[in-house]
């Protein structure tokens, strides 16, 4: 398994952040993996999708767990060896601000080499991401 993990606060509550979860059509907004996101149905657990990075074909997607204004993990099946699991948590801090936490793991037997091979971009766009999406949900919450 390869793993990289990235926090960030955003002042807005949890309710904006998940709203632009909810929103697969604003993903390409903030995140820097995804140029196209189409779901099945509901952002919600067991609904399946595709999740198209930028200048690559869609891949399988689906919501393995979704709790209301508090997280979801999506699995996206790269390769038949490998599958990149992302876990994001929202923490609600005292002051109305929010914990961003995204985890990104890549499973399966051709992880590590997947891992070398693109985990540097990886590692480059996640945090770019976590701190696209606060600003995102401030401007929502209209709080900056």
């Amino acid at each position: 398994m390869w793993t990289y993990e990235h926090s960030a606060e955003a002042a807005a509550p949890p309710q904006a952040i998940w709203s632009c979860y909810q929103d697969v059509a604003s993903w390409p907004d903030w995140n820097v993996a995804v140029s196209n996101v189409e779901l099945d149905g509901p952002f919600g657990a067991g609904t399946t999708g595709r999740l198209t990075p930028p200048g690559a074909g869609p891949l399988p997607f689906t919501i393995v767990e979704a709790t209301e204004n508090s997280g979801y993990v999506s699995e996206t099946e790269i390769a038949e060896t490998v599958t990149l699991r992302s876990t994001n948590r929202l923490t609600p801090l005292p002051d109305g601000r929010t914990r961003i936490d995204l985890r990104v793991d890549l499973v399966g037997p051709a992880a590590e080499h997947f891992g070398k091979s693109f985990g540097p971009q990886v590692k480059a766009g996640v945090p770019k991401t976590v701190e696209t999406l606060a600003r995102r949900a401030e401007e929502l919450a209209g709080r900056q």
